[in-house]
């Protein structure tokens, strides 16, 4: 990839200040809307999410394409084998595994239950309750799988990689994925980061995104879904 004006000013626009402020402000002004407007706002801005995840994988693709570039070099191919490739598969497969399990550990145990809220601190909010709830969740993480990964991965570690040797490429990459979690404080920046570095490790040694977007919306799904049989009585307690 050898980066253009417009892939300097999409970088540094929309991934290195558009996605971090624009989100951190959203999610205050959603934080607004909450305290007004109770449930409906959650669902109102999953809406949002999910057309600004659309809106920032279909602008990177079309720059991508609008450049003469390859899609199979933006990821958009079949997995390759490489010399860590048994490691990445199964590192990936356990990680699968344990996304799968973690709704059916918070199921069970209330202890589990009590940790995982824990874990997601001053997240809670934007956490669904409510099967409506939980639906627009599930079609954000879809969407933020596909995306972001598209985005942050695909994109971003090419454009790193015309200044950077590999590993600082990915660093560089992860970072900016960091930051666009901005809104979530500094652990969620820090957690979202290593996150980000793994996955864009195991694009780089497939040479595909497919694994990447399936481990992204896993992530995001598991978290969904836990968060709603968590949060789910209080809700009907209330009368959400």
């Amino acid at each position: 990839m050898s980066p253009g004006l417009l892939d300097h000013l999409f970088v540094l626009v929309v991934l290195a200040l558009g996605f971090p402020l624009g989100g951190w402000w959203a999610y205050r002004r959603f934080l607004e809307r909450l305290a007004r407007e109770g449930g409906r706002a959650l669902v109102r801005e999953y809406k949002i999410t999910a057309l600004t995840l659309a809106g920032l994988g279909a602008a990177t693709f079309a720059l991508w394409l609008g450049s003469g570039r390859d899609p199979a070099a933006l990821g958009l191919a079949a997995p390759q084998g490489g010399p860590a490739s048994g490691l990445v598969y199964g590192l990936a497969g356990g990680a699968l595994i344990g996304l799968a399990l973690r709704p059916v550990a918070v199921a069970l145990s209330a202890r589990a239950a009590a940790g995982f809220r824990r874990q997601m601190g001053k997240l809670e909010a934007f956490l669904p309750r409510t099967k409506e709830q939980l639906f627009w969740g599930l079609i954000v993480s879809l969407f933020a799988g596909l995306c972001e990964e598209i985005a942050y991965r695909g994109y971003l570690i090419a454009y790193c990689r015309a200044w950077l040797p590999e590993w600082p490429a990915l660093a560089a990459g992860a970072v900016l994925f960091g930051l666009a979690h901005l809104y979530q404080g500094a652990g969620g920046i820090f957690v979202t980061a290593l996150l980000g570095l793994g996955f864009g490790f195991i694009y780089v040694e497939t040479g595909s995104l497919a694994l990447p977007i399936l481990l992204h919306a896993a992530v995001d799904i598991s978290a969904m879904v836990s968060a709603w049989i968590v949060l789910r009585p209080a809700s009907r307690a209330e009368g959400a």
